[in-house]
């Protein structure tokens, strides 16, 4: 899933980045493409949570390891 918010992330960064900077005669395409580049923040939020998710499940089980409750 990491993997996927990731790739998405990028994708819509360089459509923004194409809408912002190509593409815009208007003001509201510019909104349309900064509106892109805050959903490609979002999409990287989400990838970090998830790697922070994995991270905390890891040190769980060494705690629970250690204390010999696994």
């Amino acid at each position: 899933m990491k993997i996927i918010n990731g790739i998405i992330s990028v994708v819509l960064g360089f459509v923004s980045l194409f809408i912002m900077f190509v593409k815009a005669k208007s003001d509201v395409e510019m909104g349309v493409g900064f509106g892109v580049l805050l959903a490609a923040i979002v999409f990287m939020c989400f990838m970090i949570m998830e790697e922070q998710k994995q991270e905390v499940e890891r040190l769980r089980g060494l705690i629970l390891k250690s204390k010999g409750i696994i």
